[in-house]
């Protein structure tokens, strides 16, 4: 009996972390039972008793005559860890932390920097904006909005920034980040990104601010990002007398 119950809830926790990296979507159809009976070398009782409890929670669903779908993604409980290494993206951090990633660009335009963009460039130096929605697990989880100057990336509206990250195109434009300095504190994010991250309008979330520099010090990078709190981490490595913290 206690292989039995091993063996179904191994495959219980098979098919959830398939739902959980998303190789199991929503709407998804799973094998027949016959065919997993043969995958996973089990037989077709285990495998009954495996799905029913899946849908008893809710995660899958049976349709007489047309088979078992996937009803629905596993809410986000890994923490996505940030502050590791400052030029790995978004898209990597996600994966790493065993979700399935997807991104939208919510916007894209040249603009003159303003404010403490231009605090931070020149004033009136011509700036691509890039405004970026990241999703785990198809549950909205940032928001990113970057600046990055023209006349070193003047070919950034052919690039497509949704299926690519913003420092792989800056590799291939030979002038990627060497040193990037952040800034991390807590606030209530723009009422229209709070609308992009599902949030009421009186939840705070972790804003970072990152500073991009290449190997020459020059400056090639702004960008403010918004992460739901409840599903990040930060780790960070103090220097003091040469000696990491």
């Amino acid at each position: 009996m206690r292989e039995y119950d091993s063996l179904y809830k191994q495959l219980m926790n098979s098919i959830l972390e398939k739902i959980r990296r998303g190789e199991f979507q929503p709407g998804d159809k799973l094998d027949s039972e016959r065919a997993m009976a043969v995958q996973y070398g089990i037989n077709r009782m285990t495998v009954r008793r495996a799905l029913k409890e899946l849908e008893e929670q809710g995660y899958l669903q049976s349709f007489r005559g047309k088979g078992t779908f996937v009803a629905k993604t596993l809410p986000l409980t890994l923490q996505i860890e940030q502050g590791r290494e400052s030029d790995i993206s978004l898209s990597m951090q996600i994966r790493q932390s065993g979700y399935a990633f997807k991104r939208n660009v919510i916007s894209f335009r040249k603009v003159p920097a303003q404010g403490e963009v231009a605090d931070f460039f020149q004033s009136g130096e011509q700036m691509y904006e890039i405004v970026r929605l990241s999703f785990a697990n198809d549950k909205p989880y940032a928001v990113q909005k970057a600046y990055i100057p023209s006349r070193i990336f003047w070919d950034a509206d052919r690039y497509d920034f949704a299926e690519g990250s913003l420092y792989e195109y800056m590799e291939m434009r030979g002038s990627m980040p060497k040193r990037i300095d952040n800034r991390l504190w807590v606030d209530y994010p723009p009422r229209e990104y709070a609308e992009l991250l599902c949030l009421p309008p009186d939840k705070k979330v972790f804003v970072v601010m990152y500073e991009g520099y290449d190997k020459n010090e020059e400056k090639i990078e702004y960008t403010f990002s918004y992460y739901l709190p409840q599903y990040t981490s930060f780790r960070y490595v103090v220097s003091l007398g040469g000696q990491n913290l």
